[in-house]
C-alpha cells in the first residue's frame, strides 16, 4: 500500500480494514462487508487508485452494519453509492487544501476537479459540500 498517503492509512487502520489487489476484475473496486475488505483492481493509476480506496472506504465507514440493504432495492444502492461518492470527494478536498492552504472560500472547485481526476458529472457535489464546509466554518 505503498500508494496511500498517511490520512488514507489511518483510516484503512481505524476501520480495521484489509486491501487486496486482483487482476482481471470487472469494477476498479468492491467492499466486502462480510470481512472488512476492499479488494482493488491491479493495474490503476496512483490517482485511480486513491479515488476508487477512498469511494469504497466511504462503504466500509457508512455503510458496514447495514450492507444487506445494498443490493435489496435500486433507491438503497443508489443513495449507498451517492454517499460513497461524497466520501471521496470530502477526503480528496480535504488534503487539497491540507496540501494547498488554501482558504476555503477561495477553492476553485474545476481547478479542484481537474487536479483530481474527477468526472466533471461530480462538479454540483463539489460545490454543495464546498458550500455546506463554508456555512459550518462560518458558524464555529
Amino acid at each position: 500500500m505503498s500508494l496511500l498517503d498517511r490520512r488514507i492509512r489511518k483510516i484503512v487502520d481505524t476501520l480495521k480494514v484489509t486491501i487486496l489487489y486482483r487482476a482481471g476484475m470487472d469494477k476498479p473496486g468492491h467492499y466486502i462487508a462480510a470481512t472488512n475488505t476492499i479488494v482493488l483492481k491491479e493495474g490503476m493509476s496512483e490517482m485511480e487508485e486513491m479515488r476508487v480506496l477512498l469511494h469504497e472506504l466511504g462503504h466500509a465507514c457508512k455503510h458496514h452494519n447495514n450492507y444487506h440493504l445494498y443490493n435489496l432495492t435500486f433507491t438503497l444502492r443508489s443513495k449507498m453509492e451517492a454517499e460513497a461518492e461524497q466520501y471521496m470527494i470530502k477526503k480528496l478536498l480535504d488534503k487539497y487544501m491540507a496540501a494547498s492552504d488554501i482558504d476555503l472560500r477561495h477553492v476553485n472547485y474545476m481547478k479542484f476537479i481537474e487536479s483530481n481526476d474527477l468526472n466533471p458529472k461530480y462538479e454540483h457535489a463539489v460545490k454543495e459540500l464546498l458550500n455546506d464546509l463554508a456555512t459550518n466554518q462560518g458558524s464555529l
